[in-house]
């Protein structure tokens, strides 16, 4: 029978050995008990963490597309207010304009209230959310529309003295333009005035926003527009009638063509209300299919959610009572270190 021998160096650097392993098993128990999930995926997962990995790719693909449809919903809802703001002020203008004409007599306060209702839409189209210009179209980095004192309203005001032979610097004010027929005023509004709205003038003396409107990717397969453009025919018809009666109409003018004045400003609000009406039935059906593409994907998120959980989950009652073993293997690891260490052979002497 043979005897061999332990060196007390040996026998105390056993637990201290075993001591940085159950260290490091109770961090990862204590991070499995906090966060509910494995803490080393590989390990525990091996072929299986690509599966994973695609999971929490495909997670964070659909919540950024959420995110960015809750942008969209807003800077919607944003245009929708302008909206109504823009229609209330054409229906306050058609009835002005229906007022007018049953007077059947022009007044300096109707050219007034023109030029105000002209203000507050160019006020409008260049309402901001505080990055990006709603009505700029995907030119949204700059101001939509130019004031008409800006521009506009010297252009407008010299092509309106040249048909006419009116003083240039003030054409409202001159006699003369009591005397202008009906049928020459209503010649110079279809042809000559009606340029500066068309596209091309439009864009030429009025507007830099694009014509084209925002767009956005409301899910991996779908692309819609969810904006307006202050180049929209029917901003492009209220700007024309606000300046017929503003620039045009004061109480100089007199009898048929009065009337004509008001009769156009009235026809082309009528029409541009409609198309006010439409913009925002495009935008509410845009709107729509936002809340359609998001509910669709809370369903996709729930799934991946419960697919992830299966893969990586931990049960918290078995991470709490590995926890609690580990715990109390450390304890007795350094009581059992500690009682080795105080062993002396002088003890047995």
């Amino acid at each position: 029978m043979r005897t061999s021998f332990i060196s007390t160096l040996s026998l105390t650097g056993a637990p201290r050995s075993a001591l940085f392993k159950l260290q490091t098993d109770l961090a990862n128990a204590s991070k499995e008990l906090t966060t509910g999930r494995r803490a080393d995926l590989g390990l525990a997962l091996g072929v299986r963490l690509g599966e994973s990995v695609g999971l929490r790719r495909e997670h964070a693909a659909l919540q950024s597309y959420m995110d960015g449809n809750a942008a969209a919903r807003s800077n919607i809802e944003r245009t929708q207010t302008a909206l109504d703001d823009i229609r209330g002020g054409a229906d306050r203008f058609l009835q002005m304009t229906v007022t007018a004409l049953q007077a059947d007599a022009a007044s300096p306060s109707f050219a007034q209230q023109a030029r105000g209702a002209l203000d507050a839409l160019t006020s409008t189209l260049n309402v901001t959310d505080g990055r990006r210009y709603l009505f700029g179209g995907v030119n949204s980095g700059e101001k939509p529309v130019a004031g008409f004192e800006e521009g506009p309203e010297a252009a407008i005001r010299a092509a309106f003295a040249a048909r006419f032979g009116l003083d240039p610097t003030d054409p409202q004010r001159d006699p003369a333009i009591a005397g202008i027929p009906a049928a020459d005023l209503a010649d110079f509004i279809d042809t000559q005035l009606a340029g500066f709205f068309d596209e091309t003038g439009w864009s030429a003396t009025w507007s830099k926003a694009s014509s084209q409107n925002r767009e956005s990717t409301i899910s991996a397969t779908e692309r819609i527009g969810t904006g307006a453009s202050a180049n929209e025919p029917a901003m492009r018809k209220l700007a024309m009638a606000y300046t017929i009666v503003g620039a045009l109409g004061g109480a100089a003018l007199k009898g048929d063509a009065s009337r004509l004045i008001f009769d156009k400003a009235r026809d082309l609000a009528g029409a541009a209300i409609g198309e006010l009406t439409t913009i925002g039935t495009r935008l509410g059906a845009a709107q729509n299919r936002i809340d359609a593409a998001d509910e669709m994907m809370r369903r996709a998120l729930d799934v991946t959610d419960r697919r992830v959980s299966v893969l990586e989950a931990v049960d918290p009652a078995e991470a709490k009572t590995r926890l609690d073993m580990l715990s109390t293997q450390i304890e007795m690891s350094f009581s059992l270190t500690s009682r080795i260490l105080k062993m002396s052979i002088l003890d047995y002497v």
